[in-house]
């Protein structure tokens, strides 16, 4: 149905092979128009364009297209790590295309009234069926791709501190079929299933390729594996093995870090309970407000629990003891990286790192005892 025409790291062309309808948001759209072309752009993170019908024109007869029939994405992404997928259901073919760039997540909460915080990022998705769809229908995709995606980037995308993120701050949708006269295409439609699939399977494989290590401290509402590196050193600072260099030390917490996050155990407690939090931030667990849960009231100890199934998972009894510690340490203000984050995802990060460390003190305490 689609044709890939040119592919590198700084464009993706894609010929629909006939003219078919596009209703779009990207940053060259095309309402309602007849269009054969689909074109990934990479551009600056700094791109300031004004003018941006004349940098599509001027793009498009770069690439020897026609301006009038071409939709564009812009993005700063490699675009050679795009997504794609082919999905049939029944008589529909939807395919996907998806680039994904996402610095720090968008938020939503209800924690102040200015919450949406508005940051870098762009998901880029161009779908296409093969079905002839009516403009009505068109809207009717068009919401549902959003639905799909909104609940695909809360579920399974960076977290936020405090809320949660359902896409980025100029993301870019562009639904395109044959015109015809079916008016539905929601998710209980031949179409609607079929995309949903290609959307599914394209989106996770973007969102779960990454470095285990960050997609854990992205859960956590970090912004990389370096932040959690960083908290496990700090609170190493507070108990140095003696005549051992820092940096050796450290670099043998960081492996046993990764080696832990390999874990997929640990990375589906880390995940749940993030969206268990989630939902107590946004006001979806009956017994308690808001504002009671981020206090961290004495009448929630799900946090403590998750803290001590993690931490003695990890390394049993010892690893128990030092999350005991880390915890202390946290609140005679020692690791404000931890205390700032909200009480479930608190304890996660210090049972994790508190009980890694445990067992890296374990390893040089058998050392030593054999010397």
């Amino acid at each position: 149905m689609t044709r890939v025409v040119e592919s590198s790291s700084d464009v993706l062309v894609l010929d629909l092979e006939k003219d078919m309808v596009v209703l779009s948001t990207a940053g060259c759209p095309k309402i309602f128009n007849y269009i054969r072309y689909v074109v990934f752009k990479r551009v600056p993170k700094n791109f300031g364009y004004t003018d941006l019908d004349k940098y599509c024109q001027e793009l498009s007869e770069t690439l020897n297209l026609d301006y009038q029939r071409t939709t564009i994405f812009l993005t700063a992404v490699d675009i050679s790590t795009y997504s794609s997928a082919k999905t049939f259901y029944r008589d529909v073919e939807a395919e996907v295309f998806i680039t994904l760039g996402i610095n720090t997540p968008s938020c939503v909460s209800i924690e102040q009234d200015n919450s949406f915080e508005k940051t870098v990022g762009t998901i880029n998705i161009a779908i296409v069926v093969n079905k002839p769809l009516s403009r009505l229908a068109l809207l009717d995709l068009f919401r549902l791709v959003s639905e799909v995606k909104g609940a695909l980037i809360a579920l399974g995308g960076p977290q936020c501190i405090n809320g949660v993120s359902i896409g980025t701050a100029s993301d870019a949708t562009a639904v395109i079929a044959p015109e015809g006269f079916e008016r539905f295409a929601g998710i209980a439609t031949d179409v609607g299933i079929a995309v949903s699939k290609a959307l599914v399977k394209a989106l996770t494989n973007l969102l779960t390729k990454g470095n285990v290590g960050d997609y854990v401290a992205q859960t956590l509402g970090l912004k990389s594996f370096d932040d959690v590196v960083r908290v496990a050193e700090k609170i190493y600072s507070y108990a140095p093995i003696p005549r051992l260099e820092k940096n050796v030390v450290v670099k043998e917490v960081e492996e046993e870090l990764l080696k832990a996050l390999r874990d997929p155990n640990i990375q589906i407690l880390v995940r749940g309970m993030k969206l268990a939090e989630v939902c107590a931030q946004l006001g979806l667990i009956p017994s308690i407000t808001f504002k009671e849960f981020s206090s961290d009231t004495p009448r929630i100890i799900v946090d403590e629990l998750v803290g001590k199934a993690l931490s003695e998972y990890i390394n049993g009894f010892k690893g128990l003891l030092a999350y005991y510690w880390v915890e202390r340490l946290k609140e005679r203000g020692g690791i404000p990286e931890v205390g700032m984050l909200p009480p479930i995802a608190d304890d996660l990060l210090g049972a994790l790192v508190g009980a890694t460390l445990s067992r890296v003190y374990d390893r040089y305490a058998q050392n030593r005892g054999g010397e």
